[in-house]
């Protein structure tokens, strides 16, 4: 084998998405979408994200060359990263894959796959890499502030209450999904410019219209699996395609978030086969880290 291989409210905008929801792949597929181009309007960053239902670490990645922390000029063009591969997981239930901020929901009626951009804990505030699975939910639920939440936002100036019931103000959004992991909850959010980012005390935030729309089909004993994948790698038919995400600080120096580690998730999917491995291609990827699928390689059928 050659190269064998803060508390403060803020509005939500209403707008019209297009919903990541696709037909499943075969077992021999893993790309789901296909990249887009934009330009910028009148519309800010967060809008344009919310309408093509990516998150902020998507949109700066793939476009590397623009400022996000300024204001982007209309007319500024884009591209837009939404091109998936599937994760290396059972595809069942509820795959969330941190580094990525991405969550994946495997529709056991209708055998399609949807999509949704997340925002996660801030470093030392991850939700746990763990397996769990859905306990419950809840419309407008009530939010009780953890203590740590609590002095947090007394050093903010902010006193929050014991219990803060449903409304405008309530962080949780009117859209709350309860797991077996304690006190680490999936809901919608009144902060939709902190999706794609490291900014919640562990739960899982996620655009309102796109919790709308999961919210629903979810029932107690789906399971969930909390995955920590920064790079990965599947094949699509013949071709082998990577994808790479910068992985979570408190974790970049894990053997799985180097080229190595890269080299041996790669090493390990083409093994016993005869594999062309563009290993340039794969080193590139690895340090620019765009968080799209690239074509690293090409089965070999005698």
């Amino acid at each position: 084998m050659r190269g064998k291989l803060t508390l403060l409210a803020a509005s939500i905008i209403s707008i019209n998405t297009f919903a990541a929801d696709y037909s499943l792949p075969s077992n021999q597929e893993s790309i789901i979408g296909k990249v887009q181009y934009s330009t910028l309007t009148h519309e800010d960053v967060t809008v344009l994200n919310q309408k093509h239902d990516i998150g902020y670490n998507q949109i700066t990645d793939a476009n590397p060359d623009i400022n996000f922390s300024k204001k982007v000029r209309s007319g500024t063009s884009l591209k837009i990263p939404t091109a998936y591969l599937l994760p290396n997981q059972t595809r069942e239930g509820i795959v969330i894959n941190l580094p990525e901020m991405r969550m994946y929901y495997y529709q056991p009626e209708n055998g399609r796959v949807s999509t949704y951009p997340i925002g996660i804990g801030k470093i030392g505030k991850t939700i746990p890499i763990t397996q769990a699975k859905i306990t419950r939910k809840a419309k407008d639920p009530v939010w009780i502030p953890t203590e740590d939440i609590r002095k947090f936002n007394l050093t903010q100036g902010v006193v929050l209450p014991q219990v803060m019931p449903p409304g405008p103000e309530n962080p949780l959004g009117p859209y709350a999904i309860y797991m077996s992991v304690p006190t680490y909850l999936i809901h919608s959010t009144i902060f939709p410019e902190s999706v794609g980012k490291r900014a919640s005390f562990g739960c899982i935030r996620m655009y309102q219209s796109d919790i709308e729309s999961f919210f629903p089909a979810m029932t107690q004993g789906i399971p969930v699996a909390i995955i920590n994948s920064p790079i990965k790698v599947a094949w699509q038919n013949d071709q082998l395609f990577m994808e790479a995400h910068a992985p979570l600080e408190e974790h970049h120096t894990a053997f799985d978030a180097t080229l190595p580690g890269t080299v041996t998730q790669i090493e390990q999917l083409a093994k016993q086969q005869d594999v062309l491995v563009d290993w340039q291609a794969v080193a590139f990827i690895e340090k620019t880290r765009d968080g799209l699928p690239h074509d690293i390689g090409v089965r070999i059928r005698n």
